[in-house]
């Protein structure tokens, strides 16, 4: 019996024996003077004790958990920096007497807060010579269905870098310098307007940005376009 034991360890295979301290983790610390005796080769050529190997893996675990930390802590620097923008912004546009007011306080806070250097207001709704001034152009909803299909099929912002023509129609004799932007349909899939906000810069408004805080703004300016200029309303 004895002799058939050993038989059977010395025919342990090394996956056997990986499993079995898988599924006996403390094993080791039951035999403690095992420990002592267990080399890994490293990296250099040399041994170590599989103490020292286990603090060299903890080690490198730590550090990789603190720059995920870091990250973490970043993305939720720029998120609260995000969310302050947006509601001095709600603020701005709730403060509003009239609607070049309004239209004032958007500009001023899209420009110095979100880092726009060019902003564009096309209208499909309200009268014309009323709505018509400061960064906002009224315009045919049917003219801007085939240019700006993909924003009036999603009903979602669209950042990155426009087409020459898109850009054409919402900054003019600017576009050439707009490195990035951001375009936000206003309304059920863009039917009241799109907002237009361009920057020099190719990272401000880039493809990785995400689009739930522009969707904020969209919705807040729409609120507020709607108490302040007639005949804007949804059919």
């Amino acid at each position: 019996m004895s002799s058939a034991t050993r038989t059977e360890t010395t025919d342990l295979t090394a996956e056997e024996i990986v499993a079995f301290l898988d599924t006996h983790p403390e094993f080791l610390e039951q035999h403690p003077e095992l420990v002592a005796k267990l080399v890994i080769p490293h990296q250099a050529g040399s041994a170590v004790s599989l103490i020292e190997k286990q603090v060299e893996i903890l080690r490198n675990q730590n550090r990789t958990l603190e720059r995920k930390l870091i990250d973490l802590i970043e993305v939720a620097r720029a998120n609260d920096a995000a969310v302050e923008r947006i509601h001095q912004l709600m603020l701005s546009l709730m403060d509003a007497n009239d609607l070049p007011d309004l239209l004032h306080n958007m500009q001023d806070r899209l420009r110095h807060r979100f880092g726009a250097d060019a902003v564009t207001l096309l209208m499909f709704r309200g009268d014309p010579d009323k709505v018509e001034f400061g960064p906002v152009r009224r315009v045919d909803f049917d003219s801007m269905q085939q240019e700006f299909q993909q924003v009036f099929t999603t009903g979602k912002p669209v950042v990155g870098r426009l087409r020459p023509q898109q850009l054409e129609i919402l900054f003019g004799d600017a576009a050439g310098s707009i490195g990035s932007s951001a375009l936000l349909p206003l309304g059920t899939r863009g039917s009241l307007g799109l907002l237009g906000i361009g920057a020099e810069s190719e990272d401000q408004f880039g493809p990785t940005l995400g689009t739930t805080f522009l969707e904020r703004i969209a919705e807040l300016l729409t609120a507020a376009l709607r108490r302040h200029v007639d005949s804007v309303q949804e059919p």
